[in-house]
C-alpha cells in the first residue's frame, strides 16, 4: 500500500504540488526557527508591559547562589540550598530592577555625551600609565564580548539609574528639630518595677511518673521516629593523603633548595658612590680616553688623602648622586648595567676605588662604601620545611590527574565505582549506618548527607558526582542499603518525654501564676510583696532601663519602650518570656529623659573619640545618606505597589 502510494505521488504533480504547498504553510505562518527552538517561551513575569523571561531569572538564580556561596566559603549551606526561595528572591530583584528602570525612563533621566566621554575616561580599566588609550579601551571591550556602542548604551543606562537612586539617597537630610527630638528618645530611661518567676526551679520540680510518659508516646508516637538512613561506599581523594605517601629524598629536596634559593638566601648586596663624567658617545675614543684621564687624576687626589663625597660634590655630573656624595644606595645584582655592575662587585673591601669604568652614562670611578655578604637560612635548617613543600606541590600535581580521571569514570559508570577504583588507585571504603543524626566526621558534612537521599544516587541507584569536602580533598558515594524512618520505642525517647511534659507542667504553672501577678501589678500592689509570696519569685524595683539595657531579652526591652507614659494612678503592665523560659511581669512606673551629654565636635579629618552612649546624641541635623538608604527603599516599596507587575503562575 505504501509502495503504491509513493509511486501515485511520483508520478502525479498536482499532488507533490499539493503537499509541497500544505508542508510550507505553517512555515511562512509561523517561521522556521518555531520547528526549532519550540516557540517563544512564555515570560515569567511582566512589568507595565515589559516581559522577564526565564533567560533572565536563570541567570538572576545562579548569581544568587554563588553570591551566597562566597559567602560561605565556596560550599552552600543546606540551610540556604532552597531552589524556591532563592529563585523568588532573584524574581523579585528582577522587577524591582525592572520598576526602576521604567521609572527613570519615565522621568527622562539622561546622560549627555560629554559626561559619558568623562566617566568613561576616568575608569582605570581603559587607562594606560594614567590616561585613557582607545585601543585597550576597544580591546577590553572586544574580550568582554561587547561592542562601543552596546557598551556605551548600558553605561548610559546604569549612570542614569545611579543619578536617580543617588538624588534620593544623597540627598535625604535631618532637621534640627527631628535630630533634638530623636537624641531625646534615644537618651530615654524607662524605670520598671517587675518580677520574675524561675522556669528551671519549676520544671525540676514537677513529677512526671511512667504512667504520664507512657501516655505522652503513646498520643505522640508520630512525632518519634528515627531519620531515614544509608550505608555508602565511597572514594575519597585526599592530597594531605597523597602527601604522606610521596617519599622526598635529599637529591630532591637540595634541587628544590638551588632552584629556589632567592626564597631563602638574600644574595650578596653593596652600597656604593661614583664619580660621573659623561660622553656624547661611547664610541668617540678620544673624548672616552680624555674622561678615563681625568678620573685617574682624581683617583691620584684619593690615595693623596682627599675625600671622595667632596670630589663628587664638586665634580660629578650625575646631578642625582653629586649632592649626595656620589651614593647609589644599595647595588643588587641585576640592578645596574653590566659594566658598571661588574666593576661594583669585583672590589675586594670597603673604601676599594675601582679605575674608571665606560658605560652607556659615561666614565665612572666607583667606590664601594658597604659590603653585605649573602646571608639567610641554610639548607639544613630548612630541609624538612622544603620536603614538605615538595611533598605537597607533588600531590597537587597529582591530585588534579586523579580528579580528572575520577570525576569522568564516576559519572561515565554511574553504576559502580570499580573502574574508577581501578584506575586511580584509590580504595573503595564502605561506611556504617548514616542519618542526620549520626556524627560520622566528614560524611556528616551537609553536603554529603544531601547526596546520599538524593533522587539522583537514592532512587536511581547512581553514583554521585564529586562532593568538595575542603580544598583538595573529595569524595564520590553510592548507596549500598537504604531504610526508610523507624519508629522509635518508649525506651528510646522516654528521658526526652519527661523533659517534654516538665517543661509544658512548669510553663502551665508559671503562667498561670503570672496571670496572678498581672492583676495585682494592676491594681496597685507592691513587687516586693507579691514576692514574698512565692518562692519562684524574684522581686525587682525601680529598675532604670535604657535601649541597650541587657536586664531582660531585647524582645522585652522593646515591648517596655512601646508602653505609653504612665499617668498617675495607672501604671503600664506587661509580661513576657524570656529565652530562658523564665517569666516576668513589670509595671513601668516612669519615663525620663537625662540631661544631654554635649560632645566636643571634632576637627576636619579626625574622628571623635567618644563613641555615643545611651546618654549621648545619636542624631546630627544636616546630610543623612543612611537614612536616605530608608527612603530610597520605601520609594521603591511604592513604586512596585503602583506598578502593573503581572506574576505567571
Amino acid at each position: 500500500m505504501l509502495l503504491d502510494l509513493r509511486e501515485k505521488v511520483r508520478n502525479s504533480n498536482p499532488i507533490k504540488y499539493t503537499l509541497i504547498t500544505v508542508i510550507c504553510i505553517p512555515f511562512v505562518l509561523f517561521g522556521v526557527g518555531s520547528y526549532f527552538s519550540g516557540g517563544t517561551a512564555a515570560p515569567v513575569a511582566e512589568v507595565g508591559g515589559e516581559p522577564i523571561t526565564q533567560t533572565q531569572l536563570d541567570r538572576a538564580y545562579q548569581q544568587q547562589r554563588q553570591q551566597l556561596a562566597r559567602m560561605f566559603g565556596g560550599t552552600l549551606p543546606e540551610a540556604f540550598d532552597n531552589e524556591a526561595q532563592l529563585r523568588q528572591q532573584a524574581l523579585d530583584q528582577l522587577v524591582s530592577q525592572q520598576v526602576l528602570e521604567s521609572t527613570v525612563a519615565e522621568q527622562k533621566f539622561a546622560v549627555g555625551d560629554a559626561t559619558l566621554g568623562r566617566e568613561i575616561r576616568q575608569m582605570p580599566v581603559f587607562q594606560v600609565d594614567g590616561k585613557f588609550d582607545s585601543e585597550t579601551y576597544e580591546s577590553q571591550l572586544r574580550a568582554s564580548g561587547m561592542n562601543v556602542p552596546s557598551f556605551e548604551q548600558s553605561f548610559r543606562d546604569d549612570t542614569a539609574l545611579n543619578q536617580f537612586r543617588s538624588g534620593v539617597i544623597e540627598t535625604s537630610f535631618t532637621l534640627p528639630q527631628e535630630a533634638d527630638r530623636l537624641n531625646q528618645l534615644a537618651r530615654q530611661t524607662r524605670t520598671v518595677d517587675a518580677i520574675t518567676l524561675d522556669f528551671e526551679v519549676a520544671r525540676e520540680a514537677v513529677e512526671v511518673s511512667d504512667e504520664d510518659a507512657s501516655s505522652y508516646f503513646e498520643e505522640n508516637t508520630d512525632n518519634y521516629k528515627f531519620p531515614q538512613r544509608a550505608k555508602i561506599r565511597y572514594l575519597e581523594l585526599d592530597t594531605k593523603k597523597l602527601a604522606d605517601d610521596i617519599e622526598v629524598t635529599e637529591e630532591d629536596a637540595k634541587t628544590y633548595y638551588g632552584d629556589n634559593k632567592a626564597s631563602y638566601m638574600l644574595p650578596e648586596q653593596r652600597e656604593a658612590s661614583h664619580i660621573l663624567l659623561s660622553v656624547d658617545n661611547r664610541e668617540d675614543k678620544v673624548e672616552v680616553a680624555e674622561k678615563r684621564k681625568q678620573l685617574e687624576a682624581i683617583k691620584e687626589r684619593l690615595v693623596k688623602g682627599e675625600d671622595f663625597a667632596v670630589l663628587a660634590r664638586e665634580l660629578s655630573e650625575d646631578v642625582g648622586s653629586a649632592e649626595g656624595g656620589g651614593s647609589l644606595g644599595v647595588i643588587s645584582p641585576g640592578a645596574m648595567v653590566e659594566e658598571f655592575e661588574t666593576a661594583v662587585f669585583a672590589l675586594a673591601a670597603e673604601g676599594d676605588v675601582s679605575d674608571p669604568v665606560v658605560s652607556d652614562f659615561g666614565v665612572h670611578l666607583i667606590k664601594v662604601d658597604k659590603i653585605t655578604a649573602e646571608h639567610g637560612k641554610p639548607f639544613e635548617d630548612v630541609k624538612d620545611e622544603i620536603t614538605a613543600t615538595v611533598q605537597t606541590n607533588r600531590a597537587d600535581s597529582e591530585f588534579s590527574e586523579l580528579r580528572e580521571q575520577m570525576s569522568e569514570l564516576v559519572f561515565d559508570n554511574p553504576e559502580s565505582l570499580e573502574l574508577a577504583a581501578d584506575a586511580t588507585g584509590l580504595t573503595i571504603q564502605d561506611s556504617d549506618w548514616l542519618d542526620s543524626d549520626t556524627d560520622a566526621g566528614q560524611l556528616s558534612n551537609p553536603t554529603v548527607q544531601a547526596a546520599i537521599f538524593s533522587p539522583d544516587v537514592l532512587d536511581e541507584g547512581n553514583n554521585s558526582e564529586l562532593i568538595e569536602l575542603t580544598k583538595g580533598h573529595v569524595i564520590a558515594l553510592r548507596v549500598q542499603e537504604f531504610e526508610e524512618p523507624r519508629p522509635k520505642t518508649l525506651d528510646d525517647v522516654k528521658e526526652e518525654i519527661i523533659e517534654t511534659i516538665s517543661a509544658e507542667r512548669a510553663g502551665e504553672q508559671l503562667d498561670n501564676t503570672m496571670a496572678e501577678i498581672i492583676t495585682s501589678l494592676e491594681s496597685g500592689e507592691a513587687v516586693k510583696t507579691l514576692a514574698d509570696t512565692d518562692e519562684l519569685a524574684t522581686a525587682i524595683a525601680g529598675q532604670v532601663l535604657n535601649r541597650q539595657s541587657t536586664e531582660f531579652d531585647r524582645s522585652l526591652i522593646n515591648d517596655i519602650y512601646a508602653r505609653a507614659r504612665p499617668t498617675e494612678g495607672a501604671r503600664g503592665v506587661g509580661s513576657g518570656i524570656l529565652a530562658n523560659g523564665n517569666r516576668v511581669a513589670y509595671a513601668l512606673t516612669a519615663i525620663d529623659v537625662p540631661a544631654e551629654v554635649e560632645i566636643a565636635e571634632p576637627t576636619e579629618g579626625e574622628e571623635n573619640p567618644v563613641q555615643p552612649g545611651p546618654q549621648s546624641p545619636t542624631a546630627v541635623s544636616g546630610g543623612d545618606t543612611q537614612l536616605g538608604g530608608v527612603e530610597f527603599n520605601a520609594l521603591m516599596q511604592s513604586l512596585r505597589a503602583r506598578a502593573d507587575i503581572n506574576l505567571t503562575p
